[in-house]
């Protein structure tokens, strides 16, 4: 049974739960071992899982999510300890796959004489090279956003608002997107009066992201849309509102900045619609043909349990 989860990014960035080792212990012991022009591009990620004995898991992967590496190591005598422990672990794993890498194991400091002989967490345990088809690390894990949105339609802008659930495995780069979009008001002239139309929807998608360097990411998305479209006439002699369902399909491209598990974003959405729907104005014979695109800027932010 896994106690905690603590989540590093070799990029200088150590993220998730848990104070022995804290993240920031293990970020202060890992960075003299790699060289800065290593550190600050690379993109494996890596999992340290307490077990119910007290031992720690350690697991190295890929910024796609497959396994490179795994380990445990015994629990060692005090926080600091432990976290060079884990530092060591991954520096050596990371100069075994980049053979360019020189490790510099001399500036390690001495640690404290532990109470108790304990074997060289590093000179002996066994690896264990993962396989591709294993579970990648972390588990099921959700992330919850917020954003602004300003769509547009020919001679029209309208403000909105989405907000997107998501769902996956800690470190695969797909997850599983639910999303709910109100749009505002679009105005056009339709003489002798305006027609005014406003949406909300709702989409079922995924999204599949990638790191652009140390702090940034980009994402794609797709998903289906079911909406419900509001019409309102204003000017007629007699005004009238209705509404109708509509099906369509959404693409998203945003790019993320990753503070932690608080990542801001802006992004670009496009949503067309399958049905064509067109306004008549009764007895004059104008109509009105709303647009089967709608194009969007969103701005927003996430927050996620994964790092």
């Amino acid at each position: 049974m896994v106690g905690l989860v603590v989540a590093a990014w070799l990029a200088m960035q150590v993220q998730g739960l848990g104070n022995c080792p804290s993240p920031g212990e293990v970020e202060e012991k890992l960075a003299p071992l790699l060289p800065v022009d290593f550190a600050a591009s690379s993109t494996d990620r890596a999992a340290i899982m307490e077990e119910a004995d007290g031992t720690l898991s350690v697991l190295l992967a890929r910024a796609d999510g497959n396994p490179i590496a795994r380990r445990r190591l015994p629990r060692a005598a005090t926080c600091s300890e432990q976290a060079q422990t884990v530092a060591v672990a991954l520096a050596v794993w990371e100069a075994q796959i980049h053979p360019e890498i020189s490790l510099r194991l001399d500036r390690l400091s001495a640690p404290p004489a532990p109470p108790r002989a304990a074997p060289p967490p590093v000179a002996k345990g066994d690896v264990v090279i993962a396989r591709a088809g294993e579970t990648p690390l972390g588990g099921f894990q959700l992330g919850l956003g917020v954003a602004g949105i300003a769509a547009w339609q020919p001679g029209s802008f309208a403000p909105g608002a989405r907000l997107d659930l998501r769902a996956g495995q800690g470190a695969s780069s797909w997850r599983a997107r639910l999303s709910v979009v109100g749009l505002g008001s679009h105005t056009e002239s339709l003489p002798p009066g305006e027609a005014h139309w406003w949406r909300l929807y709702f989409a079922l998608g995924a999204d599949y992201g990638f790191p652009l360097g140390r702090r940034w990411d980009l994402s794609l998305g797709a998903a289906a849309v079911f909406g419900i479209a509001t019409v309102e006439g204003t000017g007629f002699t007699t005004d009238r509102t209705t509404r109708t369902t509509d099906l369509g399909l959404e693409a998203m491209l945003r790019v993320h900045l990753r503070l932690h598990q608080v990542r801001p974003w802006v992004g670009l959405t496009l949503v067309t619609w399958l049905r064509g729907q067109t306004l008549d104005v009764t007895g004059t014979g104008a109509s009105l043909v709303l647009p089967v695109a709608e194009p969007m800027l969103a701005l927003g932010v996430d927050f996620s349990s994964w790092p």
